[in-house]
């Protein structure tokens, strides 16, 4: 059985073939705001150098956000469009999550973060047990001082800040002790999440919306 997975909501474009419950290829590129003219090309590419067809892939698998706007959006359109059109299996899964997933086993408790400007940020706290990210503070946009304060409230042990816009926070995170940081994250992990089932089976694909966690730009400007 084949599955792609694939993340277009922050500034990374990550694909990952997974066969058998397996990740056999994988791309993983910093491309900032071109994912709608390279998210297909590259889903060809990696196809194509597995012998592989579109219609081979049995599941789709790809996140909803929190995240980009435009990124977030572009990821889930294509998702249900090759679900809807090939009459495939569908499933969902939170950025934040695929963040996290590949420090599982580097910390008891996960923060990720991505940049949502302003001083601002998307984010959750995870506790890990069994192998697997608990909620312990409900995902969200929260003001980054607001949520190390909320974080430090929540728990007196070492945290794990991990995301691939944490340079950006770095002086305010490592003024705190009980703070450790890393600034990027592996694209070769979510072959694990499909086996430990941590994304979300969709049962209609007309009623799967992206998870901004905020209003757009435009419209926070009309408001």
């Amino acid at each position: 059985m084949y599955k792609l997975f694939f993340d277009t909501s922050t500034k990374a474009l990550t694909i990952i073939l997974i066969r058998d419950n397996v990740a056999i290829d994988s791309i993983f590129e910093i491309i900032i705001r071109d994912h709608s003219s390279l998210l297909m090309p590259n889903v060809d590419k990696i196809l194509k150098r597995n012998s592989l067809n579109i219609k081979d892939i049995d599941e789709y698998y790809v996140t909803e956000g929190p995240g980009s706007y435009t990124g977030v959006r572009i990821g889930i359109t294509v998702a249900k469009t090759l679900s809807y059109a090939l009459n495939k299996l569908l499933y969902k899964i939170s950025t934040l999550k695929v963040i996290s997933a590949s420090y599982l086993n580097d910390n008891k408790y996960i923060v990720p973060l991505i940049d949502a400007r302003r001083g601002n940020v998307f984010s959750t706290l995870y506790k890990v047990e069994n192998n697997c990210l608990i909620n312990l503070l409900d995902e969200g946009l929260y003001q980054l001082s607001e949520l190390l304060k909320k974080v430090s409230e929540l728990t007196d042990d070492l945290v794990l800040f991990v995301g691939l816009d944490n340079e950006n926070f770095r002086a305010l995170i490592e003024g705190n002790p009980q703070f450790i940081i890393r600034s990027s994250f592996e694209s070769d992990f979510c072959a694990q999440l499909v086996i430990n089932s941590d994304f979300e089976k969709v049962q209609n694909v007309h009623t799967v919306i992206p998870n901004y966690r905020r209003l757009a730009e435009a419209e926070i400007n009309l408001l």
